[in-house]
């Protein structure tokens, strides 16, 4: 802690024996010399906190008031009656003089007629030499025009000044040779500019010198009274507390600060421990304030254990000295404080030790931060030893100086095992150079950092994937070296790699999926117009009847016959084409080069390739695919748009037959937009109301009356007119718009059923609806059902339900259930163009139908001599023996009507008896009772 010059002034005055008196403004001592008591024949203790004038001549008294009042020094004669046993009277001359002393106005009381004694001068001297001298600082004082007047040989250590020099007392050579010895003399010239040009000011700062070492300056005016007569400058060695903050920043990076600062106290003490000075430091490590009276206060108190202020007393009356002894004091908020005490003992006339002076320093950080720093120490060493990663140092040529204990049981080395050794032999030989490069343009930048990925060899013998991270710390006397941390991201890495393929791949068949073909095509269209549109070709190709697979045999199978399938295509591709699968039973292909020759011949090995049945499991499978081919031309801009032509060839190849190739063409393109605008029309026609149902006459053939009715559906379009069934239903099947047309119809049949119920009683005839695939496989259809009867109020025996061969084998099981929840609401079924599909006999018979409708294609030749009526008879006589009614469809001569009658067929419809009527002529069919 820096010493002060009132502070010295204090010492001094402690150790005169000349007689001196302090008194505060008001009169009252504060504190006299045993010397001025005994000049008043008074004991020393009966003065302090008393006031002058109750002690002493009247003119002592008059001398205060007037230097308490007039602000200067005031003087007076004493004349003093001889002690008992005899002598004569003295005269004395006594000066009170107002000064500022620890910052505070005081007087001053000196006699001045008794002259000091040459040892009492040596011992204040001494004690002012001691002072200076224990100090730990540098200690400057200048006189008011800078010219040195005192030092102690600390400061002159300190510089290195020497003696001549400090002798001369010539402060611009001091100077100007201490200026040599600073790191930044400029700044250091400024401060002390600044303040010979402020007397008044304070200072404190800290520097450094051309050595390395650091110095603490702190400055304050050296004042006599209010009169300013000099400086005092008060230096440091702070070199060993600044490494050790710069090691403990330095240290933090890996573990945490190694000491923070710490300040110091100095304090002035009795024998017995009682307070008689203290500095600012002091009080604030106690929590003094200004206004704490501390002289009540023992030292002892502030100990934890008391008896270690003991065994440091008797340490200094042995030694006259002690430094860094080390106590524990307690703080103002009780908290245990690890402090250094340095000391000195003062003594008196006769050589007995009457109090101690000395340094507290406040190293309870330190102790803490080297606790912390050893804690540390073992959790780095711990962290080190169980990490993920690996440390390891190399020196400037690559070679291991030091290896982390996590090396064993990360890649299978004992540390020993690669110190010494150049850690490229370790690297894969693909990744060596790049490594080496890396590693040469970090040794060119200190604290450079880099980073790479490489293949390191793992004491098993396999290699593994680790992210590096390097950094240049050769410039670092700690470490001196690049210091490489790795970690294993083999795993990482692999499964990077597993998920980069997933992304990109179908996960059934390992093939490319849409992404990757879709990019590939990208690329492929780029090459192509760089090259002068050189050619290629997609391959659109989609498995036939793929669904019949999946109902029949299961989805397990199905995706066998698509991995199988996967593989065969792979067997025709060329080199550096690719095959991918879309989805479902969807694969393409692109075909790089290829143009209409090359693609057809691709598309025949496909063909020949799946000649041979797949084997899955017990099932043999024949499989067939139909492919659209569209080969690149300068009108394309998006592989999306190669992708949809190929898409539409494929489905040309389908309506053609299947298990075939088509070359799509521009028509294809003006088909399927044509396609579109009908469906958003259908769409639009559905909102407007524009679909009618026309009503079909079903005629008895053994009497001719009418039996009932089937329900058709016409398009009354705004521009075309009416339009058949032919010209929308099967887009209205793709698009699934067919389902809310088919309830559409289903309402319109049950509101005119209702009307003809309530109109004609007994006599309504019923009607028979078709109903599409789509309508059947819904869960809800009958409920719509049940929900359409309902809300019309429609009888359900005059709704009958025709449903095809196809529809109902989709799921047998369920279309089984499902009829008889239409049976059991009185509903009647029928099976609509018997014949043309592929009924099972074992499943027929369980459907609860009440009867079957012969296809048109099978009456249209029928005669006497006709090849079908064979076929048309087995029919008739195979729904007989299954319980239900034939219908004819597509009557047109009377010699069909003969021949269906001969095989006793129940009832027919076609254009012999009835087009298609609307709603009100058949109604008044129905009233007239028409016979044919």
């Amino acid at each position: 802690m820096t010493s002060r010059p009132d502070r010295l002034a204090r010492l001094a005055l402690e150790g005169l024996d000349q007689p001196v008196a302090v008194l505060d403004p008001e009169g009252t001592y504060l504190y006299v010399t045993p010397a001025y008591a005994a000049v008043l024949g008074l004991p020393e203790d009966a003065l302090p906190g008393t006031a002058a004038a109750a002690h002493g001549p009247e003119a002592l008294a008059a001398a205060v008031r007037t230097a308490a009042t007039g602000r200067e020094h005031a003087r007076a004669t004493l004349t003093l009656e001889p002690p008992t046993g005899g002598g004569a009277a003295r005269s004395l001359d006594v000066e009170v003089t107002p000064v500022e002393m620890d910052g505070a106005r005081v007087l001053l009381a000196r006699i001045s007629d008794v002259p000091p004694q040459p040892a009492d001068v040596l011992r204040s001297l001494s004690l002012l030499e001691a002072t200076l001298e224990s100090t730990a600082d540098g200690l400057l004082i200048v006189d008011r025009e800078g010219r040195i007047a005192r030092y102690n040989r600390r400061f002159a250590r300190m510089w290195g000044l020497s003696e001549q020099v400090l002798a001369s007392r010539d402060d611009e050579t001091a100077l100007a040779e201490a200026m040599r010895k600073v790191k930044d003399p400029e700044r250091f010239l400024e401060r002390v500019r600044e303040l010979y040009a402020q007397p008044e000011a304070t200072s404190f700062d800290t520097f450094e010198l051309t050595d390395g070492r650091v110095f603490e300056r702190y400055s304050r005016p050296q004042r006599v009274g209010d009169e300013i007569v000099g400086r005092v400058w008060s230096f440091r060695d702070v070199t060993m507390r600044a490494r050790a903050e710069e090691a403990l920043r330095e240290s933090e990076a890996r573990y945490r600060r190694l000491f923070e600062d710490s300040r110091h106290a100095i304090y002035l003490t009795t024998v017995d421990g009682r307070f008689v000075d203290v500095n600012p430091a002091a009080r604030a490590l106690f929590g003094l304030t200004e206004e704490t009276d501390f002289k009540h206060l023992n030292a002892r108190d502030f100990y934890v254990d008391p008896t270690e202020r003991d065994a440091f007393a008797e340490a200094i009356e042995r030694a006259g000295r002690v430094t860094d002894y080390p106590v524990r004091l307690r703080g103002p908020d009780g908290r245990v404080m690890e402090c250094l005490l340095s000391a000195t003992a003062r003594y008196d006339e006769n050589g007995r030790v009457v109090g101690y002076q000395g340094i507290i320093e406040d190293v309870t950080e330190r102790v803490r931060t080297e606790r912390a720093l050893r804690e540390s120490e073992q959790k780095f060493r711990s962290l080190i030893e169980n990490a993920s990663d690996t440390i390891t140092i190399l020196d400037a040529h690559g070679s291991i100086v030091y290896e982390s204990p996590s090396l064993e049981r990360v890649l299978g080395y004992r540390p020993d095992d690669l110190i010494g050794r150049n850690v490229f032999e370790f690297v894969h030989p693909d990744d060596r150079d790049r490594a080496v490069l890396q590693f040469g343009r970090l040794l060119g930048v200190s604290g450079s950092v880099t980073r790479l990925e490489v293949r390191f060899l793992h004491g098993r013998g396999d290699w593994r994937v680790l992210e590096v991270v390097g950094r240049n710390l050769l410039d670092d006397p700690s470490i001196q070296g690049i210091v490489v941390n790795a970690r294993d991201v083999t795993d990482r890495k692999e499964a990077e790699a597993r998920l980069l393929h997933d992304a990109f791949h179908d996960r059934l068949t390992q093939l490319p999926n849409r992404a990757l073909f879709v990019d590939r095509m990208r690329q492929a269209l780029r090459r192509a117009r760089r090259q002068d549109e050189e050619p290629f070709s997609v391959l659109f190709l989609d498995l036939d009847r793929f669904k019949v697979v999946n109902d029949s045999l299961g989805h397990t199978v199905g995706d066998q016959l698509l991995i199988a399938l996967a593989r065969r295509l792979e067997s025709v591709l060329r080199p550096g084409d690719t095959v991918a699968r879309l989805g479902g039973d969807e694969f393409t292909m692109l075909l790089e080069g290829a143009g209409r020759a090359e693609a057809q011949a691709v598309a025949e090995r496909v063909h020949e390739a799946l000649k041979r049945p797949v084997q899955v499991g017990s099932h043999e499978i024949y499989a067939t695919m139909s492919i659209g081919i569209a080969t690149v031309d300068g009108t394309y801009e998006h592989p999306e748009e190669l992708l949809r032509d190929a898409d539409l060839a494929m489905y040309r190849a389908k309506e053609e037959g299947r298990a075939r190739f088509a070359f799509f063409d521009a028509a294809m393109r003006e088909s399927a937009v044509r396609q579109l605008e009908l469906e958003t029309a259908l769409r639009r026609a559905l909102e407007r109301g524009e679909f009618e149902v026309f009503y079909q006459p079903i005629v008895r053939l053994d009497d001719g009356r009418l039996y009932g009715f089937e329900a058709l559906i016409r398009w009354r379009h705004p521009e075309r007119g009416l339009l058949l069934p032919a010209e929308f239903l099967p887009v209205a099947e793709d698009t699934g718009i067919i389902v809310p047309i088919g309830w559409a119809v289903l309402r319109s049949v049950g509101e005119t059923v209702r009307e003809w119920s309530e109109r004609f009683g007994a006599a309504a005839c019923p009607v028979q609806v078709n109903v599409s695939a789509h309508q059947m496989q819904r869960e809800d259809f009958v409920n719509q059902v049940r929900a359409a009867i309902h809300d019309t109020g429609a009888p359900g025996t005059l709704l009958h339900l025709e449903l095809t061969e196809s529809t109902m084998m989709e799921n047998a099981e369920r279309t089984i259930a499902t009829l008889r929840e239409l049976k059991a609401m009185g509903i009647g079924v029928s099976i609509d163009d018997f014949g043309t599909g592929y009924s099972s006999l074992s499943y027929l018979h369980r459907f609860p139908t009440d009867s079957v409708k012969i296809d048109r294609s099978f009456v249209a030749d029928m005669g006497p001599l006709a090849r079908d009526s064979g076929m048309v008879r087995t029919i008739v006589d195979l729904a007989h023996d299954l319980g239900m009614r034939v219908v004819a469809e597509g009557i047109e001569t009377e010699a069909q009507v003969s021949a269906l009658r001969g095989m006793r067929c129940e009832c027919g419809q076609g254009f012999l008896f009835a087009r298609p009527l609307s709603a009100g002529d058949a109604t008044e069919l129905l009233e007239a009772r028409r016979v044919w």
